[in-house]
């Protein structure tokens, strides 16, 4: 198995235990900020602050790491259908989790992770209502840097949303090592919150869930559904320097949030899929179940133990960055112990 495949497939110990949280993860709304225009939401300005302070309330105190820009269209989603939906272009739509790495600014105790819900057509589907969903998260190790996947500038990329040589381009160089699953929260019902657009969701940490940061390290997260549904699907607010002519870089000035990159979990992490493209899946019953076999996570803890990345298809996540606001305990204050 080459570098890369071994990289996004995720291959880790069949004998692996993943540790799942004894506290109680607890997902509500948060609601929309208001009168807050378009310029300033994408550009992440004092005040858009300004405006996500008022829906944070008393909690943005309490925010260590935050990525306030979030480009206004598109349908970035984490998923987990059932049935499959098919693509002309020849797969299965595949369930997908979504998540960002950061960096530990200190010391302390991570409460909550508050996320945003995208502005398109499928921001929040009804399936998703009620249902299950987990926070795991991962220490990042090693030095990141980026393949261009043969690509580089003045070539086109071999898949993204366009062909901008930057959009197929992933990161190498670091293992995510998985540390804890956070399960047992429910979405609530966004429905009548504009379609569910836009909305800050509060992603609720108790007890072994809250993970201890180190200052400086690299830490990750991801989201999902804990099983797979009709409808379940909701978007995640993002911006992404994927489409800048400028060359390959991790870490430039374009870059939205500098502590970290976007990060996916598509099926079972073959990157690219096999494609028959065509307006009906294929005949062949073989074909066809390795098609299904590409779409879906894998059972009980093997969907846990594979990898996330940020190559993906047909878009990677390597110049995207979450709208996400990390919550931390306030520091204890040692020379107040009796």
């Amino acid at each position: 198995m080459s570098p890369r495949s071994a990289l996004l497939l995720g291959v880790l110990s069949p004998f692996l235990v993943l540790p799942t949280a004894r506290g109680e993860l607890v997902v509500t709304s948060l609601g929309r900020a208001t009168e807050l225009p378009a310029k300033d939401d994408a550009r992440g300005t004092p005040r858009k602050w300004e405006r996500v302070r008022a829906v944070l309330g008393e909690d943005a105190d309490r925010v260590a790491v935050r990525q306030l820009k979030a480009n206004l269209g598109g349908n970035t989603s984490v998923r987990n259908q059932s049935p499959l939906v098919w693509k002309d272009k020849g797969y299965f739509r595949r369930a997908r989790d979504l998540g960002q790495v950061f960096t530990a600014p200190r010391d302390g105790r991570l409460d909550a992770i508050v996320l945003r819900t995208g502005n398109d057509t499928l921001a929040f589907q009804d399936g998703s209502a009620g249902a299950e969903v987990f926070v795991q998260f991962f220490e990042v190790r090693g030095t990141p840097r980026i393949d261009d996947n043969g690509t580089p500038p003045g070539t086109k990329a071999t898949h993204g949303f366009s062909t901008n040589h930057r959009c197929d381009d992933f990161v190498t160089g670091v293992t995510y090592e998985p540390l804890r699953v956070a399960r047992g929260g429910r979405l609530p019902d966004l429905a009548s919150e504009k379609a569910g657009k836009l909305t800050y969701l509060k992603w609720d940490l108790s007890g072994d869930d809250e993970l201890v940061l180190e200052r400086g390290r690299r830490y990750a997260f991801v989201v999902g559904f804990v099983s797979p549904g009709k409808d379940r699907n909701f978007t995640l607010a993002n911006a992404n320097n994927a489409g800048s002519p400028k060359p390959p870089a991790l870490f430039d000035d374009l870059d939205n949030y500098g502590g970290g990159w976007g990060l996916r979990r598509e099926g079972n992490g073959a990157t690219p899929p096999r494609m028959v493209p065509g307006p009906t899946p294929p005949s062949d019953p073989d074909t066809l179940r390795r098609l299904r076999d590409e779409s879906i996570f894998g059972t009980g803890e093997a969907r846990y133990a594979l990898s996330p990345t940020c190559d993906g298809y047909p878009d990677v996540d390597t110049y995207r960055d979450l709208e996400f606001y990390l919550l931390l305990h306030a520091p204890v204050d040692e020379s107040e112990s009796p």
